[in-house]
């Protein structure tokens, strides 16, 4: 208990000090402690929120990546080589909405699949990947018909002098056959490479190949096309919007939007044959960092974030595409010179 003396001047003297002695503590502490929520809410608000189990991801209840996909995503490799920098959910670098996937692939990051595929021995120096892939373990999982799909992708900075292959997305099938369509980020730009004509019999059996085995994207059916030029397919949000129409027939199609313009328009069989045992046609969009060099191991990290990955049967109109600044009218009117192969 504190005395005090009878001068009140002496009083006065003693009180101010105690309450400006008081008051700088409580300053300091509520300094110190709103100091402390606030950073540990912006930890909490840029964590990462992706769980995964038995390689399948489940995302935070909040998190809005995905919109009406009609499947799961499982991680390509299996998970002895699982680390959880390599997909996270964060909420600090969006495209739209409340989270995005962030994808770091580092050097001489090649794995096993759990059926045994070595991506180490994949290529003279070995392939790397993190990619998301359809959860097709215990359903089969495939697209027929039209079907409508967005992704929106941020590529952080990184040399490009390597010889090879570096794939932001595919579309690629369960069995034997070739990836129908791919990308490939070089020092050039983006390019969009077709090896439908790998697939299609009318065509390889004049190579003498099938599928995989003996296909080439320098035949003159298959072709490669500059989707993303190089000044913008770096640290920017890129758009992609594709309507494609899956089946083996010559009515099949394929077009494709960058940041609201037609950039490609292809006509022909999208699916291969349903030829089964291990040449199953089943056929979906699988994404992530997938890289090879034909001169030597990537010697650097790269950095993805993915975003806005939406689905649609038939109309353009359930993409929602207004949340992204485009209009489905202004985009299904335009035109662009269409990718055939002559057989």
């Amino acid at each position: 208990m504190i005395r005090f003396c009878k001068s009140s001047k002496l009083n006065l003297v003693i009180y101010n000090t105690i309450a400006f002695k008081f008051n700088s503590f409580l300053i300091i502490f509520f300094s110190i402690f709103f100091f402390a929520w606030g950073l540990g809410g912006y930890n909490k608000a840029d964590a990462n929120t992706l769980k995964i189990k038995n390689q399948i991801v489940s995302l935070d209840k909040q998190g809005d990546v995905f919109y009406n996909y009609p499947h799961n995503w499982r991680f390509s490799y299996a998970m002895d080589y699982w680390k959880p920098y390599m997909i996270q959910e964060v909420r600090d670098h969006v495209r739209y909405g409340n989270t995005a996937l962030r994808f770091e692939l580092r050097s001489g990051s090649c794995g096993k699949t759990k059926s045994g595929w070595d991506d180490c021995k994949n290529g003279p120096y070995g392939s790397e990947r993190h990619e998301l892939l359809p959860n097709n373990k215990n359903r089969n999982v495939g697209f027929k018909g039209n079907v409508w799909h967005t992704l929106s992708f941020y590529q952080l900075p990184f040399k490009t002098h390597m010889q090879g292959h570096n794939s932001i997305w595919q579309i690629h099938n369960d069995g034997d056959w070739a990836p129908m369509f791919n990308t490939d980020l070089t020092e050039e730009g983006i390019y969009w490479q077709r090896r439908s004509a790998c697939n299609d019999p009318r065509v390889y059996k004049k190579y003498n190949a099938k599928g995989n085995d003996g296909c080439s994207s320098r035949w003159k059916e298959n072709s490669r096309t500059i989707i993303i030029p190089k000044n913008e397919m770096f640290s920017q949000w890129n758009d992609v919007i594709m309507n494609v129409n899956y089946t083996t027939k010559d009515s099949g199609f394929l077009k494709m939007w960058v940041n609201g313009k037609l950039v490609y328009h292809f006509e022909g069989p999208i699916l291969p044959p349903n030829g089964g045992n291990g040449w199953t046609n089943n056929s979906a969009m699988q994404f992530g960092i997938y890289r090879m060099s034909e001169t030597g191991v990537h010697p650097y990290t790269e950095v993805r974030y993915y975003d806005e990955i939406r689905f649609a049967k038939k109309k353009c109109s359930e993409l929602k595409l207004e949340e992204l600044g485009y209009n489905c009218k202004d985009l299904q009117s335009q035109t662009t010179k269409v990718d055939k192969y002559n057989r």
